[in-house]
């Protein structure tokens, strides 16, 4: 083993993990297919939310599938499924002419391919960098918030060009093709490096190393567990609603509504990386309780968007929104690292990203349709989360 060469080298792999973890970030790209589907088949916006909320259960069970394949065969194989999932889901996607079959399509198959290329490819990542688990969380976790601003944006100018079912072919072809790129380039490290990087680098020692069974039974797994599907069923239910909301505010421009919307993304990312960086710098109950006051500020600026109909004040609300939801998925990655360890880390995190089964439901069904009544339930949501933060308990053994 080359040490110093594997050095290097990892950060080309963190490179070729967030190109990969943008593209995956489609999943967040449903919005703009949203308006279309409707006007061309008459389907309310309840029905076409479930086609979200399918996509994230699969997402979680993707991840789930992916946590256990990636450990016995190897990022390649996970990756390559991933890409077979993604052809599959959009070429059916572009076919398709009842509520069940994007249900199928777009939520079942890409939604699963998407669960599968996520775990595998920040699980590779995280086992290169033992020594930066909050910040390198934070950065691959970055790509795929940026993914659905960059993927939201070009879907939109596709459809508005090509139509939606020309759009959908092209993902298709697309995507496989940079997953399969994925699978031929991305590779584990070995042993060796990981315990070479951990013992000789600056790391938060994990408090315990232990599998899913015994993580189940912990008390704070609960706690950042129900923490997580709140925060993020806060951030999913504006996401759900951004572009739409947007829409109001531009004279129904879909472009514009959507490259408005993708202001979530752009701050997604970037809270992605600063919260990875604060759990490094301060630890974890910092961190938890900082996406709780970004999103109560988050809250109050919706609430002020709705009630003056300002452009400005819409985007910074949009700003603050991405911020917080950005913090949670990073906050996830270095808590199970941190207080669950390594050598379990793909299957533990698959768990804990269960959450957004929970989340994805929820979130649509804040405030009951009522746009006021969405900004006030995440209000309540940050206020809980606050709570739940100050619940989780440091070991003795920490």
């Amino acid at each position: 083993m080359n040490l110093e060469r594997n050095k290097q080298l990892r950060w080309l792999y963190l490179a070729l993990g967030v190109g990969l973890l943008l593209c995956l970030g489609l999943i967040y790209a449903w919005s703009v297919f949203r308006a279309p589907l409707e006007a061309e088949f008459g389907w309310s916006k309840a029905q076409t939310s479930v086609t979200f909320s399918i996509s994230m259960m699969m997402f979680c069970l993707g991840g789930l599938a992916s946590g256990m394949l990636t450990g016995r065969k190897g990022p390649r194989f996970t990756l390559t499924a991933c890409a077979l999932f993604l052809l599959a889901g959009f070429a059916m996607a572009s076919r398709i002419h009842t509520l069940p079959g994007i249900y199928v399509s777009y939520g079942g198959f890409c939604g699963f391919g998407v669960g599968l290329g996520y775990n595998a490819t920040i699980s590779t990542i995280m086992r290169w960098f033992p020594d930066k688990q909050g910040l390198v969380s934070g950065i691959t976790l970055m790509g795929f918030g940026f993914g659905g601003m960059l993927l939201g944006t070009l879907g939109a100018g596709l459809i508005t060009a090509l139509g939606w079912r020309t759009t959908f072919l092209i993902f298709a072809a697309a995507f496989a093709a940079i997953m399969l790129l994925g699978a031929l380039l991305l590779r584990t490290a070995e042993d060796a490096f990981v315990e070479a990087v951990a013992t000789g680098g600056k790391k938060r020692e994990a408090v315990e190393e232990i599998p899913w069974q015994d993580m189940l039974r912990r008390r704070n797994f609960w706690i950042s567990f129900l923490w997580a599907v709140l925060l993020s069923a806060a951030g999913l239910a504006i996401i759900n609603e951004s572009t739409p909301y947007a829409a109001a505010f531009v004279d129904g421009d879909l472009t514009r509504a959507a490259a408005i919307a993708g202001t979530v993304s752009i701050a997604n990312g970037v809270g992605r990386v600063l919260s990875g960086q604060l759990f490094d710098a301060a630890g974890y109950r910092t961190t938890m309780l900082s996406v709780s006051v970004l999103y109560a500020a988050a809250s109050a600026a919706l609430i002020a968007s709705l009630r003056t109909g300002s452009l400005p004040v819409l985007v910074a609300a949009f700003l603050l929104v991405g911020l917080a939801y950005g913090g949670v998925p990073p906050m996830n990655s270095a808590f199970v690292a941190y207080f669950f360890g390594r050598k379990h880390y793909a299957l533990n995190f698959s768990i804990i990203n269960m959450n957004l089964v929970a989340a994805s439901y929820l979130g649509p069904l804040c405030g009951g349709g009522s746009y006021m009544g969405t900004f006030l339930t995440i209000l309540a949501f940050a206020a809980a989360g606050a709570v739940l933060t100050l619940l989780v308990r440091k070991p003795s053994n920490a």
